[in-house]
């Protein structure tokens, strides 16, 4: 029988967990409603909103130019930040404070601050209004999280399975590729979801660097809270966290399967 301290704090955590996820919910059921304004909760439901957004070809521009960009953000933060984070678990000796600083200043800086110097350094590189240039942008913010997820996996990570491997004539290039990188899968992809949706949500980089020649969903929101609030905007703030949500299972699928395939290869 549970405790009254442990009874306790899971009421507490469970009233944050509410509490984090109600104004989730209340954009997800605002954009099923059937009338013309935000109402909660809604009079009737309705799919009005859904047939709105992709019946438009402003709204599947938006959300095709945001998949793209946060596709490349995705690829170019993880191509970047594994390699940095295996430097910086592994390799890196001293200094290690100094270089966490400098990773986890790119969370921290100032949005308006990146936009800025990224514009003023894409001038002259001819990178301004341009889908790879927002794209690096973007990832200036998705090493980061790479960095910090894979790290923590690699703490996490027995060793003796990679000096196994390399002990039966595999080379350290090798049983990194094969052992290691397949064991912290999760941590990977985990910093790769984060670095999509870091980049799915970025508005002023993109209103800088592409200004208003083509527009991402962040562009395409922001304008339509400037013209008129009505729960199409609802509607495509819901579509991208159902993208989150199928992101987060895929990770949560893919470190089942690590967890499996950790336990055959320990027995």
């Amino acid at each position: 029988m549970k405790t009254t301290g442990a009874i306790a704090v899971n009421g507490f955590a469970g009233a944050v967990l509410i509490f984090l996820l109600f104004p989730v919910l209340v954009v997800v059921l605002i954009s099923f409603s059937s009338v013309d304004f935000l109402s909660f909760p809604p009079p009737s439901l309705s799919l009005r909103w859904y047939r709105t957004i992709f019946s438009s070809w402003e709204w599947i521009d938006a959300f095709l130019l945001t998949l793209q960009v946060g596709a490349l953000t995705a690829l170019l933060s993880t191509l970047l930040g594994v390699p940095a984070a295996f430097a910086l678990s592994r390799h890196l000796k001293g200094g290690q404070e100094f270089v966490n600083a400098l990773v986890l200043a790119a969370l921290v800086t100032p949005p308006i601050i990146k936009a800025i110097s990224i514009y003023l350094y894409y001038v002259p590189f001819g990178l301004l209004n341009t889908v790879p240039g927002l794209a690096f942008a973007h990832t200036v913010s998705g090493i980061p999280f790479v960095v910090i997820n894979v790290v923590a996996g690699l703490r996490g990570y027995d060793r003796d399975l990679e000096r196994a491997a390399t002990i039966h004539g595999a080379s350290p290039l090798r049983a990194v590729l094969g052992i290691t990188l397949p064991l912290i899968a999760p941590s990977i992809i985990v910093g790769a979801v984060f670095a999509f949706m870091q980049s799915a949500q970025e508005l002023l980089i993109a209103m800088f660097v592409l200004g208003t020649l083509e527009k991402p969903l962040a562009v395409k929101l922001w304008e339509g809270v400037r013209v008129a609030i009505d729960p199409s905007l609802a509607a495509a703030t819901t579509s991208v966290t159902v993208l989150a949500v199928l992101g987060l299972v895929t990770v949560m699928l893919a470190g089942r399967r690590t967890r499996v395939t950790r336990v055959a290869v320990r027995g």
